[in-house]
């Protein structure tokens, strides 16, 4: 009898635990949606005895429609001034690269990457006297390597670096490359195994290098372009972001009217809304939309990212001039207000900290 009540008393217990973890129907159903955005901030204090200044900024919750910059999280890594920052889920790194402004540092640098997106030092740093001027950074999770566009000592080149996540000592690169046109080239992706690189100057655009990625040359002196895609009218094209879900290119542009304190700026994003027609082939192509006007408070954008899932609503810009990191929606057309805003203030300063890269893991 007693092991009658016992097992009665244990299925009861069951039973109870059961209802007890069950979710309550009123509760929220739960979301594996991610939308962190990290920013790159170049100040720097170059006296090692006082406060340096953090130069990563996680907006864990960039899509948050009402505020984007709900619980932003500061960091401190150990770039001496930030530049490019970028994030590909399968390195499960970020690799952020230096202005060289105030001191030469020519490495790029790895951040862990925790659950919740928090960030971490990782100092097996990938170590490169080349890398002065590191503008793009691009991951190919198949191939384990990692791209780095440079124009360290005047020479715009790209140089691949194999298996970057356990490089920790002064390797030279797997491959070097040099554009043959000499491009002024500014960020850099991959789509399918073709480079892609947005170039500035005079009617600046994109470049596109198909199959150069699972190219095993080891040093090229000069690669030609398969596709030169134009912008009439561009001047100062920095950022590029393709999002080959939604079929969609944006790149930034600016016009500089003088010079120093004196100088004017006025800021653009060009939306592109069929990258796959275009890309397709070469010559001059014609913004679907362009962002620009007093309203969108664009001065100097100098990165882009567009949410590449699904229907997604959204496109991020820094631009350093603003001081600011903007959120556009992928719509917007002509003079129109950001749909948000993020500003960082370091603690003990007065003005807001300066963007110069962004990335965007957004999954869902």
């Amino acid at each position: 009898m007693k092991l009658k009540y016992l097992f009665a008393l244990l299925a009861i217990a069951t039973l109870i635990g059961f209802y007890s973890c069950e979710k309550d129907d009123d509760e929220p159903p739960a979301s594996n949606s991610i939308s962190r955005l990290y920013i790159s901030y170049s100040d720097f204090n170059d006296n090692p005895d006082l406060t340096q200044f953090n130069n990563v900024v996680l907006l864990p919750n960039s899509d948050d429609e009402e505020n984007m910059g709900l619980r932003a999280t500061p960091f401190l890594s150990n770039v001496k001034g930030g530049n490019t920052i970028y994030f590909n889920p399968s390195a499960r790194l970020i690799f952020q690269s230096s202005i060289n402004t105030t001191v030469t540092d020519t490495f790029v640098y790895k951040l862990n990457i925790g659950e919740t997106g928090a960030l971490s030092n990782d100092n097996n740093r990938i170590r490169q006297g080349l890398l002065r001027d590191v503008r793009g950074l691009v991951f190919h999770p198949s191939l384990d390597k990692l791209y780095a566009i440079s124009n360290g000592g005047g020479t715009p080149a790209y140089y691949v670096f194999d298996r970057p996540r356990g490089l920790s000592e002064f390797r030279k690169p797997g491959q070097t490359y040099h554009f043959k046109n000499e491009i002024v080239p500014w960020d850099v992706t991959i789509v399918k195994s073709g480079l892609v690189v947005s170039k500035s100057g005079t009617n600046g655009g994109v470049e596109i290098y198909d199959n150069l990625v699972i190219s095993r040359d080891s040093i090229v002196q000069s690669v030609e372009p398969s596709k030169i895609l134009t912008v009439s009218d561009a001047v100062n094209i920095r950022g590029m972001s393709v999002d080959t879900v939604n079929n969609m290119l944006a790149l930034t542009d600016f016009v500089q009217t003088g010079t120093g304190a004196s100088a004017t700026y006025e800021g653009r994003i060009l939306i592109f809304d069929d990258y796959a027609k275009i890309s397709a082939a070469s010559g001059a192509i014609s913004p679907t939309r362009i962002i620009k006007g007093v309203k969108t408070k664009l001065k100097q954008p100098v990165d882009v990212e567009l949410d590449f899932r699904k229907d997604s609503k959204y496109i991020y810009v820094a631009d350093p001039i603003s001081k600011a990191v903007y959120r556009f929606l992928k719509t917007d057309n002509g003079d129109v207000a950001p749909n948000a805003t993020y500003q960082y203030q370091q603690p003990g300063r007065a003005e807001a900290s300066i963007p110069r890269g962004i990335s965007l893991d957004a999954r869902n």
